[in-house]
């Protein structure tokens, strides 16, 4: 048989409380303490504000500064005179520098051998002899056409001469009675014939003169035409010798040795190390802001260099217009060719304004709106924003100096006009 517990049991006489009033007292503190505690999370219960954790969001202080609208954009290094060098004729090229080799200006660095050009100076040389003897002889037969009538002249001169003396001898016969009037006559025609032929003579040597004359400034004119398809065929001869256009560094060699090239034909490069220039790829949607002598800051290597855009593609290639920058040499960096560099490139500058940092919540309400932080609750208040650089954007209205904004996305509880932070 299992004994009970009647035993172990105690009788306790309920001791009366004499003092209620204090544990109500106590009770009722614990129960507003709670409360207010708790107030602001049943409000935000109440009224539907969600809770953000803090540590998932950015957030920014509004400042007063300046404003540089620009753009970052990619794009390399290129020197700004990098000749190409071509063939000048058709032949077999020789080359004589090989690339990276260092090359000063009218240095020969290829040469082409071309046997037609070579032949074509051959034949025009031989010509331009052959024409110089055709003058040598068309000046020696000028010379003895010129005596023959030299000669013609000199025996009309004579003529005329006798007939002057026969008429002399025939006027004074005539007054002696010793001839006729006839034969006085005949004898004065005769003199005046002789006078017709030294005048003919005189008039003819003056025109062979005029004629052969003539005649040696069109052989020598054949020759000097000659001499000049000469002198061009010696100029394009000694183009066959390729010369470094400007001191710098051989490129790349866009032919083989001893290959055959043609006339026109690139053969190989050459760059100038001396001054470099930016090639920068600008989105399209930037390309209306672009113009001549804005600045750029260029990074290359962890150092910075400024530089100003020289011109603008006119053309649009696959989203992107292509912008030269010029870009000051310094001793401090070693620029190479073709060089990945970060640049940004200044539209505009604006200066005390008040300006925020960049972050995702512009797309959240397109810039409209902005959630602005007081104590543990952000506030969503409609903003209006101006101009935009790659860091900050500026803000025209709605916001002042010293709010703290939520920077980052705020596609989760967009909806809300305040949200919790805890």
């Amino acid at each position: 048989m299992i004994n009970g517990t009647d035993g172990q049991d105690e009788v306790i006489s309920k001791i009366s409380n004499k003092k209620p009033w204090k544990k109500i007292a106590i009770s009722s503190v614990v129960v507003i303490g709670l409360a207010w505690v708790s107030l602001p999370t049943l409000s935000q219960w109440v009224g539907g504000v969600p809770s953000v954790e803090l540590q998932s969001i950015s957030q920014a202080t509004v400042i007063k500064g300046t404003l540089i609208r620009d753009v970052a954009v990619n794009g390399k290094l290129v020197a700004a005179n990098a000749p190409t060098l071509y063939s000048s004729e058709s032949g077999q090229v020789t080359l004589l520098a090989k690339p990276g080799d260092i090359v000063e200006q009218d240095t020969i660095v290829a040469t082409i051998l071309s046997p037609e050009l070579q032949s074509s100076i051959k034949q025009a040389n031989a010509k331009l002899e052959q024409l110089r003897i055709e003058v040598s002889r068309g000046e020696l037969s000028g010379s003895e056409t010129q005596l023959d009538l030299e000669r013609s002249l000199d025996t009309a001169k004579v003529r005329l001469n006798a007939s002057n003396r026969e008429l002399t001898r025939a006027e004074l016969s005539f007054k002696k009675q010793v001839i006729s009037q006839l034969d006085l006559v005949t004898t004065n025609d005769a003199k005046l014939e002789s006078e017709l032929l030294y005048k003919h003579a005189e008039k003819r040597v003056e025109l062979a003169k005029k004629r052969l004359e003539f005649e040696n400034k069109t052989r020598e004119f054949s020759v000097r035409s000659q001499q000049l398809i000469v002198d061009e065929l010696l100029r394009r001869a000694e183009l066959l010798n390729v010369r470094a256009p400007v001191s710098g560094v051989v490129g790349n060699w866009l032919v083989q040795k001893k290959e055959r090239v043609t006339n026109a034909q690139a053969i190989m490069t050459i760059v100038d190390l001396s001054q470099y220039e930016a090639e920068l790829s600008v989105p399209e949607f930037y390309a209306d802001d672009l113009g001549l002598g804005l600045d750029v800051q260029i990074k290359i290597s962890g150092k910075s260099l400024i530089g100003k855009v020289i011109s603008v593609s006119p053309e649009v290639n696959a989203n992107q217009v292509m912008v030269r920058v010029s870009v000051e040499s310094t001793d401090d960096i070693k620029l190479r060719q073709n060089q990945r560099l970060n640049a940004r490139i200044e539209f505009e500058k604006k200066d005390n304004v008040l300006m925020l940092k960049r972050g995702s919540f512009l797309a959240s309400h397109g810039g409209r709106a902005a959630y602005v932080i007081t104590n543990e609750l952000a506030q969503r208040q409609p903003i209006t924003v101006g101009s935009q650089s790659v860091d900050f954007v500026e803000i025209t209205s709605g916001l002042k100096a010293g709010d703290k904004i939520i920077i980052s996305s705020t596609k989760t509880f967009d909806e809300f006009p305040a949200v919790s932070l805890n």
